[in-house]
């Protein structure tokens, strides 16, 4: 009898995978060579094509090749995961050991022999590989490679929404919550209605005692919402709360196209200007539609001389006393009455929102745009199967051998 028959090889397996994964590392090297020689640049690459076909041969590197062999990986970090090939080889390798001690201490070949069924290293292997494999292919479905090019056909809603957002130091009160200001709150829900939009073309313009536009319309939605968190209240030198011109300078920024367009007005509803009237008969002649979404608590609260630090005190009244800022939800609920839009007020850190989005999923498109788009394919489906058909084979692999050990 062999002692290594039911021992654990250890060696002979280390050799092995060893010797597996250099070759799968030089297959992936000597691949990426060839992939990259096609581009003829080099003398020697060049030598290997007849010159007449040269030309041919460089056109068919730029246009397969580059275009679609050139992938890339949606979520590379998911590539991670390959670390764990080599984690659980050494925790497999360690408790290995453990056992061959284990199986050392019962004594005599014969009765090992009758105790324990006998070890291979080639099943071993193959209980490596396929539990290797399974791990390699998930981590590349996780990742989304993507190469090659389809077209889509897109189907644009070119409904356009406007955002007014009132940047005024009172939006910098903290009466909603203690360590969130109103304008934090507003920013949060913005992004928040950004995130359902389904193709409806975006634009910003923030107030105070002007109006300015900060993002024209666009459909670019991760731009529009890195400009809503850059905003802050000191963007605007001219303090107030001039609500009709923020009406009136948004109502410039739609399209003149023959689609739906919806104003959002963002404020804490103190108006301290006037021109509110001749601002919603604008909204009208242009067939905007007004939604408002007031912030703040009707007991208010104090307006600091920094958002920020609040040991630089509240901003002080002539008389002395500091100056405190309140909604105003009925001056709100009269602007949208006259504009024949709705108004919502909320105290609460994350407004309830559904009132606008339903708002917005009842606009009427007008005209679709529609066009073809080239977007790069994912293939994330080909190493997900793969990676199934290896996770069963080492399931069933350990069964196979289980039985085989009960016989």
């Amino acid at each position: 009898m062999n002692k290594s028959n039911y021992t654990y090889p250890i060696t002979q397996l280390v050799k092995k995978i060893l010797l597996f994964e250099g070759v799968f590392i030089a297959v992936c090297l000597v691949l990426g060579a060839a992939i990259k020689a096609l581009d003829f640049k080099k003398a020697w690459a060049k030598e290997l094509v007849p010159a007449a076909m040269q030309d041919n041969a460089k056109e068919f590197a730029q246009n397969y090749v580059n275009q679609s062999l050139d992938f890339s990986f949606l979520q590379p970090a998911y590539l991670f995961i390959l670390l764990l090939i080599p984690v659980f080889f050494g925790i497999e390798w360690g408790f290995m050991r453990w056992k061959n001690k284990k199986i050392n201490a019962l004594g005599s070949l014969q009765t090992q022999a009758i105790l324990l069924p006998e070890i291979h290293v080639k099943a071993l292997f193959w209980k490596y590989f396929w539990l290797r494999n399974t791990l390699f292919f998930f981590a590349f479905a996780l990742a989304q490679p993507i190469f090659g090019e389809g077209k889509v056909t897109s189907t644009g809603r070119n409904a356009e929404i406007l955002i007014a957002l009132d940047i005024s130091n009172s939006m910098n009160v903290r009466d909603i919550n203690p360590t969130e200001s109103r304008l934090s709150i507003a920013k949060r829900s913005l992004i928040q209605l950004i995130n359902s939009l389904r193709g409806e073309k975006i634009g910003i313009c923030v107030f105070a005692g002007n109006a300015y536009v900060q993002l024209p319309l666009t459909g670019d939605y991760d731009a529009a919402k890195m400009y809503v968190n850059e905003i802050e209240t000191d963007m605007v030198s001219e303090q107030g709360t001039n609500i009709g011109e923020a009406l009136s300078n948004a109502a410039r920024m739609y399209s003149k196209a023959k689609n739906s367009k919806l104003l959002l007005l963002v404020t804490d509803g103190e108006n301290h200007e006037g021109g509110i009237d001749e601002s919603v008969q604008i909204l009208k002649e242009n067939k905007v539609q007004l939604a408002i979404l007031g912030l703040g608590t009707k007991q208010g609260g104090y307006v600091p001389n920094d958002p920020y630090k609040s040991e630089f005190g509240y901003k002080i009244l002539e008389n002395g006393k500091k100056v405190v800022s309140k909604l105003n939800p009925k001056m709100l609920a009269e602007i949208a009455q006259k504009a024949n839009g709705f108004a919502i007020t909320s105290a609460s850190s994350f407004p309830d929102l559904e009132n606008i989005v339903n708002q917005i999923r009842n606009l009427k498109t007008g005209e679709s745009e529609v066009s073809d788009v080239e977007v790069k394919q994912n293939w994330y489906q080909i190493p997900l199967f793969l990676g199934i058909v290896c996770l069963l084979f080492y399931l069933g692999d350990g069964k196979s051998r289980k039985l085989k050990v009960k016989s």
